[in-house]
């Protein structure tokens, strides 16, 4: 066994500095292709079915894409939802000064979580009668909710935001990230009644409480 450096000492974590190492950036780069690939992936199961009857018809084209509804909900909704979170998360890494392998592990379920959801919104748009679609969709979403909180709780406990950060500021942003997560997560009665109700309900819902919680804005935060 090789004995520990410095006597036994604990080893500080190992860091990857912005604008000094191009570890860094591959995180950053890393991040935008799981979310460039998974929106992408959404659109892949909008297929128009077979067309019964004459299909130069236009009824029958308007039929056919009737049927197609769900599917055109489901998409509208992951791809709304997707891109918010990819925004949010390009204005929460410009703030970030450093990574750590931690970070890099908790981004990793943090992207796994994005990468699954063309799953769900493609069962929501086939299934959409099947309560368990929609309590799926809203699992997954709240998932990467939770992981993305504790993406920021990381970075402030481990020192790798670019400036200081007040507790009063932490504290807000961790309640900011959290309210998306609980909102899923309540929301899931709704699709035993009915899971287009509940897609669209976040959408409605979502920016309500999002204002809420931006007008509690403490000073020195920045708004994503």
């Amino acid at each position: 066994m090789v004995p520990p450096a410095h006597g036994g000492a604990r080893q500080p974590a190992r860091m990857w500095e912005r604008g000094e190492d191009p570890d860094f950036g591959r995180v950053a780069y890393f991040t935008d292709a799981v979310y460039a690939i998974a929106l992408t992936l959404l659109v892949l199961d909008l297929r128009l079915p077979r067309m019964t009857g004459d299909s130069d018809s236009a009824s029958s084209m308007l039929a056919a894409l009737n049927d197609l509804i769900p599917k055109f909900v489901s998409f509208g909704v992951a791809f709304i939802l997707l891109a918010r979170y990819w925004m949010a998360n390009h204005s929460f890494f410009t703030r970030i000064g450093r990574v750590d392998r931690r970070y890099i592990g908790i981004s990793m379920f943090y992207l796994a979580g994005v990468a699954f959801l063309p799953f769900p919104t493609s069962l929501v748009g086939e299934f959409e009668a099947n309560p368990i679609s929609g309590v799926m969709f809203a699992l997954t979403l709240a998932a990467v909710s939770g992981l993305e909180t504790m993406l920021m709780w990381h970075a402030h406990s481990a020192g790798l935001w670019r400036e200081p950060m007040s507790e009063g500021v932490h504290r807000w942003q961790i309640i900011g990230s959290l309210v998306p997560f609980a909102m899923f997560l309540a929301t899931i009665p709704l699709a035993f009644v009915n899971t287009t109700v509940m897609l669209l309900s976040w959408l409605v819902i979502g920016p309500v409480l999002g204002h809420l919680v931006g007008s509690r804005r403490p000073e020195g935060a920045v708004e994503d």
